[in-house]
């Protein structure tokens, strides 16, 4: 392990030079343990959210959602009194530097919190474990989950695999992505930037820039500042370096802190430290918009369609709100389930026209099985809430949007047993509306991973109604009678939901009866009693293959099509990409796809790339 150094003045400094056997005695000071193994190869997996980087909780219910489908049991930490968070996984074999490290990188892009500095170093990359001591105080305390999982690994090469699969792969280099709402590209450096015309800083980021820094000021936090303003005002990496040697708001990326004094950092390390924090804000910027403008200056025709999307989904969400009993029968909470996710992927896209919406695809954001997701578009589109704008063409899945008329910005009123917890946006002007799409993207994605989890599968867990009555439960009290209102069922059958959520834990009452939401999430517990833990995780795996087959087959179909010339020159298998799930060019990887009689064998190809993903994981 890596022991953190003391100053002349025994002050305990950020920095883990020395190393100690973690055989001999705790050391006083804060300590770290290497993720790698001698031949640098992971055995645990530790992400670092800092409060001062991004939004932590949001981020880690994020992560811990993705940790989660994949199946991989992990621990959740309280780092120290700074606010940031520790989650750490085990694996009970060896995983190469490079899935992790394409992993990390997938993760960065959706976490502007998450510090992926250990995870890409293979070498000496440590982290603070449960119960380490804090450079400020406190120690680094558990918060959810079984150490025990720490203890006795069972995720696998496997478990990481379908983890980067669902992270997906990080964006090139040297092309431009769109992170939530705001385009986002690359420089000739690889730096990322949002796209359009540089403008001057806003005057908070002006004013951190220039103003000198107080001693006791978090310089951290003021460089994070300076960084923010300056990719909302579309500035590129580069446009930072004049303002390194002296601008007080960069005094962070000069100097770290040395007890009361600042010690210099050398180029190289500042270089990093400026790199590092930039990535962060414009991940941060570009998921955040605030700001009409923002968008509209990249892409005019950004804030028109964010008003339609917006429009839309808060109109078909009032009706369905409105028909409790609609989603009370025996599909309707999987109906629901479906709805909210179509409204979700298209606030994401923002994207009026419709959006494509593979069926496995929904299954895994729903939690449902795939011929049930494929059954509720069908309902869904029967009794008008959705319409398909595009049948399903090769590779491609069917487009589908949402239909409501007519469309309105505002939501329902909040009635007066609604607890405050309700997280749905309240009325708001135009120039509000991505704010108001944020709001509803937040409340959907609350709604949805509430209830996609292996607790509530249909033959293992508790099922879709037991589901639908947790979903509805917050931390405040409700009484029986107004979730029975809010549900659409009988007073009788909402008592036998809640009482199957209680003897689960997953639902409690207060000496008046009101029911309620546990204080401390049960459900990953609940499923592991029950027998029904890692459902999806497997559920996942299956329809990554599938994927992976169809496409191979695909791929023999574009190859037989080459000349004979062409085909000479396709690569060979020894030049494929790293065995993560969803590669491109299939055929190159795995070879020629199986037939018989002609056709295409389906089954050969799958039990091929199983007995794959089985050599991977042994």
């Amino acid at each position: 392990m890596r022991v953190a150094s003391v100053d002349a003045q025994g002050r305990v400094e950020n920095r883990y030079p020395s190393t100690a056997p973690v055989s001999g005695a705790e050391p006083v000071v804060p300590w770290a343990v290497y993720l790698t193994d001698a031949r640098g190869r992971f055995r645990l997996l530790g992400f670092d959210l800092d409060a001062k980087a991004g939004p932590v909780e949001s981020d880690l219910a994020r992560l811990r959602q993705l940790l989660g489908r994949a199946g991989v049991p992990h621990v959740v930490c309280r780092s120290g009194p700074g606010g940031g968070r520790h989650v750490w996984a085990a694996v009970g074999e060896p995983v190469p530097a490079p899935v992790v490290a394409r992993l990390a990188r997938g993760l960065r892009q959706l976490l502007p919190s998450l510090d992926v500095s250990a995870l890409l170093n293979p070498a000496t990359g440590a982290l603070r474990p449960p119960g380490a001591p804090h450079r400020l105080g406190g120690r680094s305390e558990i918060l959810a989950g079984d150490v025990s999982a720490l203890l006795s690994p069972t995720a696998g090469v496997h478990a990481v695999l379908t983890l980067a699969g669902l992270v997906g792969d990080p964006p090139p280099r040297s092309t431009a992505t769109t992170d939530g709402a705001m385009p986002v590209g690359r420089d000739e450096h690889g730096h990322p930037h949002l796209l359009g015309d540089r403008r001057p800083l806003p005057p908070a980021a002006q004013a951190a820039l220039t103003s000198p820094l107080p001693a006791e000021a978090d310089a951290s936090r003021v460089l994070f500042t300076v960084l923010c303003g300056a990719a909302r005002a579309r500035w590129r990496r580069a446009d930072l370096d004049v303002h390194v040697a002296a601008a007080a708001g960069l005094e962070h990326v000069r100097t770290r802190r040395h007890g009361p004094l600042r010690v210099a950092r050398d180029q190289r390390v500042q270089r990093e430290v400026l790199d590092r924090n930039w990535r962060r804000a414009v991940a941060w910027i570009a998921a955040h918009p605030t700001d009409p403008t923002d968008t509209a200056g990249a892409d005019p025709t950004w804030l028109p369609r964010c008003t339609a999307v917006t429009d839309a989904v808060a109109g078909v969400q009032r009706r369905a709100d409105a028909s409790p009993g609609r989603w009370a029968t025996g599909g309707g909470p999987a109906d629901r389930r479906v709805l909210d996710v179509l409204c979700l992927l298209q606030l994401d896209a923002v994207r009026p026209d419709g959006v494509e919406a593979d069926i496995r695809r929904l299954s895994q954001l729903t939690g449902l099985g795939r011929d049930t997701a494929r059954i509720a578009l069908l309902r869904l589109a029967a009794d008008g809430w959705i319409v398909q704008v595009r049948p399903a063409e090769g590779v491609h899945a069917a487009h589908w949007t949402i239909h409501t008329s007519p469309p309105t910005l505002s939501t329902p009123e909040v009635t007066s047993g609604r607890s405050q917890a309700d997280t749905r946006p309240d009325r708001h002007l135009p120039l509000d509306v991505p704010a108001a799409r944020n709001a509803w993207r937040s409340h959907l994605r609350h709604r949805t991973t509430a209830v996609a989890h292996d607790v509530f599968t249909a033959n293992h867990g508790l099922a879709h109604h037991c589901a639908r009555t947790y979903q509805a439960l917050t931390t405040a009290e409700e009484s029986p009678r107004i979730l029975a209102d809010r549900l659409g069922y009988t007073l009788p059958r909402t008592l036998a939901y809640l009482e199957r959520l209680h003897r689960h834990r997953l639902a409690r009452t207060d000496p008046a009866g009101h029911w309620l939401r546990p204080g401390r999430d049960q459900r990953d517990a609940a499923a592991t009693a029950i027998g029904a833990a890692g459902v999806l995780a497997a559920r996942t795996v299956r329809h990554e293959t599938e994927r992976t087959a169809w496409a191979w087959w695909l791929d023999e179909l574009a190859w037989r099509r080459l000349s004979p010339a062409r085909r000479r020159r396709t690569p060979g298998a020894d030049q494929a990409a790293l065995p993560l799930p969803e590669l491109p060019a299939p055929r190159r990887r795995h070879g020629p796809h199986p037939v018989h009689r002609g056709r295409a064998d389906y089954a050969a190809a799958l039990a091929h790339l199983r007995n794959e993903l089985h050599r991977q994981a042994s």
